[in-house]
């Protein structure tokens, strides 16, 4: 065989044997199985209020449809436990990108719609645009475990290209079940 044809054959194998070790490689890890820690119920950690609050706050996450979706709701009630605001919020995988994304639904009406940026494990951020909000635009909102009953949500405000804080919250959990209900 010349050189060419040993060349040739060399290359179809490797192209045969670049295919065949891509098919045995594993699917693309599932985004929302790690973030599935959420599936519960969670309050504002006690140790982290400062001043009495003005309101309580509870946040629910349940797995709906066979898990491929995680629903939550955050409610806040005045001191006579009053519903005073709520959204309800669905996660789940883009299957364009292969990455976790959420869109909310507001009292006032409004939506946010968001995906996840590149973050580190235990991290989530999602860059997002509320939609038919006069107060808010564009924002980043990244909730960080940590560990199985903590977590953080920081909140930022796109001001002039630049990200501004604008709440930190610690969360603790109060269940790790939470009914699929929209109050």
């Amino acid at each position: 065989m010349n050189k060419r044809a040993t060349l040739l054959v060399l290359l179809m194998l490797l192209c045969v044997s670049g295919v065949a070790g891509r098919a045995q490689d594993s699917p693309p890890k599932d985004a929302l199985a790690d973030f599935k820690f959420v599936v519960g119920t969670w309050q504002v950690a006690p140790e982290s209020v400062k001043t009495p609050a003005k309101y309580t706050e509870e946040m629910t996450y349940a797995a709906i449809l066979d898990g491929k979706w995680v629903m939550s709701q955050q409610l806040l009630r005045d001191q006579q436990g009053a519903i005073v605001y709520r959204d309800c919020a669905v996660y789940g995988i883009d299957p364009d990108t292969h990455k976790l994304f959420f869109h909310a639904y507001n009292t006032d009406g409004s939506m946010d719609r968001s995906h996840a940026v590149d973050a580190p494990a235990g991290r989530w951020i999602f860059a997002g645009t509320v939609y038919g909000s006069n107060r808010f635009h564009d924002y980043r909102y990244t909730m960080t475990k940590l560990d199985d009953n903590h977590f953080n949500v920081l909140i930022e405000l796109l001001n002039s290209g630049k990200y501004e804080k604008l709440s930190e919250t610690h969360y603790a959990r109060k269940s790790r079940e939470a009914p699929a209900r929209v109050q």
